[in-house]
């Protein structure tokens, strides 16, 4: 069983039990009293390249990140260093991360949040919404055509901006046909969590103009974001790792240099 399947099956019984605990009705009730959503979508309208800053405790390839996380105090840190969006990872059993870390960083700064977790079931989606996000990760590989084109459909209707991830060219055809605006490249590979940055020259090829695309994992230090600057099309970086591992005042030095090359290439 691959280390994605695992995930997959733990998933499965992880939601089992919160539609126990919280029906989907009752999300749905909550969701109207929420208060309206940041576009995801305008950052990039409004900025020519995009740092999106992550916000996890720890992955399975490298472990604990930081032992501590007060995730407003992150999200604040982050906006202040020029980052215009920020991914809050949420998955509790292999990333020690939780939803609740949404609602802390949407109080924190007034940047617009993606939940970032292994989205398999509709009810993810409403409590995605009711957890305040403004936009959701659906990875493409999780899904058949049919079933993407449906979970982009309503992440839209409850007002959520979805980030399709992609990882092949069969994921980029899922992900094409299902209309998504804005298109996740990442590098690394789900099955086995290695990470290999040339494969976004290859993939971004596969991906029309009219999508906007940004490189998910892998970047190691500021230097390698000139691996994948290589189409116009990539409009910003999603930095995980790098960041969390980094000293808080380095934080900011990061973001500028990332900017800085992007505006120069």
């Amino acid at each position: 069983m691959s280390f994605l399947s695992k995930i997959v099956k733990y998933k499965k019984n992880e939601i089992k039990l919160k539609k126990q605990k919280m029906p989907q009705e009752e999300l749905l009730k909550s969701i109207m009293k929420t208060p309206a959503n940041r576009n995801f979508r305008d950052v990039f309208e409004y900025n020519n390249f995009v740092v999106i800053g992550e916000i996890k405790k720890k992955a399975p390839s490298t472990g604990v990140l930081r032992t501590n996380i007060n995730a407003g105090k992150m999200a604040k840190v982050y906006e202040d260093a020029g980052i215009k969006a920020i991914s809050v990872v949420t998955d509790r059993k292999f990333f020690d991360g939780k939803l609740e870390y949404v609602k802390e960083v949407k109080k924190a700064c007034g940047v617009p949040v993606l939940r970032k977790d292994f989205i398999i079931d509709e009810y993810q989606i409403y409590e995605t919404r009711e957890a305040t996000a403004d936009a959701i990760l659906l990875i493409a590989a999780l899904f058949d055509k049919r079933e993407l084109n449906n979970f982009v459909k309503k992440a839209r209707f409850l007002n959520l901006t979805p980030v399709v991830e992609v990882h092949s060219n069969e994921d980029i055809r899922k992900a094409v046909s299902s209309g998504v605006e804005i298109i996740g490249i990442n590098t690394r590979d789900l099955k086995t969590f290695k990470t290999n940055l040339s494969m976004v020259a290859r993939l971004v090829k596969r991906i029309p103009k009219d999508r906007i695309v940004i490189c998910e994992s892998g970047l190691k230090k500021p230097e390698d974001i000139d691996e994948v600057l290589i189409d116009s099309r990539i409009r910003g970086v999603l930095v995980g790792t790098m960041f969390m591992k980094a000293k808080e005042k380095n934080i900011k030095q990061y973001v500028s240099q990332m900017i800085y090359k992007a505006g120069n290439e």
